[in-house]
């Protein structure tokens, strides 16, 4: 009986190792059909981040905050008042720029009428001239006869010299005169145009005064408080809109030989987890690696060289459909799925990427230098008489 288990047991041992054998060639060949149809046809990356535009909100001129209005979390429109400053400053400089034109150009019409005397001057001293240019002839010719003395006629070419000296001082006024006011008036003169300028620079800096969002978003980053003595370039506050996300995916050198434009991604985030997907496309290649935009680029140029494969950044859109169910957050990690087996690829050079208007232009300051020219149209006619 001993000797019948003795011969069993090895023939079973001999039956589960083929078993396994098998299960494991099995497994193998699934693994290599899946390789040839779905593996080698995609690329994974968890090295991807969302991004977005964090637009920065700076003090444009120097001032105290005297209330903010926000905070961070805070959802805020475009042109919505996020802090106000103490305009005194801003406000007292403008007053002076308003009055230094006014009285440019109470000053340039005084030119203007010195012009004008200073003609009506020269052409009266002309006609004097011209006058005593006749006398001088008619005396030269009575003087023949004895009916004239002679020293009349030295007094009249002293009087026509004196006149020509004055004719000379005259033209000498005008041209000083004509070289301020000369072929211009009152709107176009240098004088006035710089005058101008000044009132408009002093107008835009106080309509600044206030920070007011230049796009809609959410607020970030706020460094505003009662008090704080801001300068010009100062951040104070962030606006990061949501609705124009996308995905900056880093894949390694080695795999990027089939990325294209145009690729499907799938895309998932640590933050939903793998029950959210997202349905991405490669919008472009960053025209470089990652180490070509670094502070400190390699140099490796030296005796001690190690190879370090490099990654290449791609970016991917997000749907706007779901971003709006499962909003992200710039920085958030994603895993990026490339799908290399589309035909009739696009060239490298050929990016789909495009601009979009919403989130990059803003119209806060559309029609702050419209009105600051109307108010200088205002106090040239004001002061015009």
């Amino acid at each position: 009986m001993a000797e019948a288990e003795g011969q069993v047991r090895p023939s079973r041992s001999r039956s589960n190792f083929a078993i396994f054998a098998v299960v494991l060639l099995l497994l193998a060949a699934g693994w290599g059909i899946w390789w040839m149809l779905v593996g080698s046809q995609r690329i994974r990356t968890n090295d991807a981040y969302v991004q977005g535009n964090i637009v920065p909100v700076q003090a444009q001129t120097e001032a105290t905050v005297r209330r903010v209005y926000v905070e961070d979390t805070e959802y805020v429109h475009a042109g919505a008042l996020l802090a106000s400053v103490q305009g005194d400053r801003s406000y007292l400089a403008l007053k002076a720029s308003e009055a230094a034109l006014g009285r440019t150009v109470r000053e340039l019409r005084r030119e203007f009428a010195e012009v004008q005397r200073l003609q009506h001057s020269l052409d009266a001293q002309k006609a004097e001239y011209a006058k005593l240019g006749e006398n001088l002839s008619r005396y030269r010719k009575a003087q023949a006869g004895g009916a004239v003395a002679t020293i009349r006629i030295t007094d009249t070419q002293a009087d026509m010299r004196v006149l020509r000296a004055q004719m000379g001082a005259t033209r000498a006024k005008l041209a000083a005169a004509l070289a301020l006011v000369g072929n211009t008036n009152l709107s176009d003169n240098p004088l006035v145009r710089a005058a101008v300028t000044r009132v408009e620079s002093a107008y835009l800096s106080w309509a600044r005064r206030d920070l007011r969002a230049p796009v809609s978003g959410y607020v970030a980053q706020r460094h505003a408080y009662p008090g704080l003595r801001i300068h010009p370039g100062q951040q104070l506050f962030s606006i990061v809109p949501l609705h124009g996300l996308w995905v900056v995916a880093n894949v390694k050198e080695t795999e990027m030989a089939q990325v294209r434009p145009g690729d499907t991604v799938r895309l998932t985030s640590y933050y939903y987890g793998d029950s959210v997907v997202y349905r991405g496309v490669v919008e472009g290649l960053v025209p470089g690696a990652g180490s070509a935009f670094s502070i400190l680029p390699p140099e490796n140029a030296t005796g001690n060289y190690i190879h370090i494969v490099e990654r290449v950044p791609l970016r991917i859109s997000l749907p706007a459909k779901a971003l709006a169910k499962h909003p992200l957050r710039p920085g958030l990690s994603m895993v990026a799925r490339i799908d290399i087996a589309g035909k009739g690829k696009r060239s490298v050079l050929a990016p789909l990427t495009k601009t979009p208007v919403e989130g990059y232009e803003t119209g806060i300051y559309r029609r702050e230098l419209q009105r600051a020219r109307q108010l200088a149209q205002r106090i040239i006619a004001q002061n015009a008489g």
